[in-house]
């Protein structure tokens, strides 16, 4: 799957569920790096997708609430 597949994927999804995936993710990075520690994961490519994965999750989930304040100013402007 592509980046922009993935994210287009993760802009569809609601903010609880960006919320779930970035704690499934965040628990995958955990038991990735003890693998890595443990020299059961030969490969660092998966620390690093994870990493990556993270990061567009707190941004998607960042603009939503941004956006959702602007909404409520907006709606106590207009009040």
């Amino acid at each position: 799957m592509s980046r922009r597949q993935q994210l287009s994927e993760l802009r569809e999804y609601t903010l609880p569920r960006l919320r779930d995936e970035l704690r499934e993710v965040q628990r995958e990075l955990f038991q990735n790096r003890i693998r890595y520690a443990t020299r059961n994961l030969d490969n660092p490519q998966p620390l690093r997708a994870a990493r990556k994965r993270i990061a567009r999750l707190l941004t998607l989930i960042r603009q939503r609430e941004l956006e959702a304040e602007r909404a409520a100013e907006a709606a106590k402007q207009n009040a």
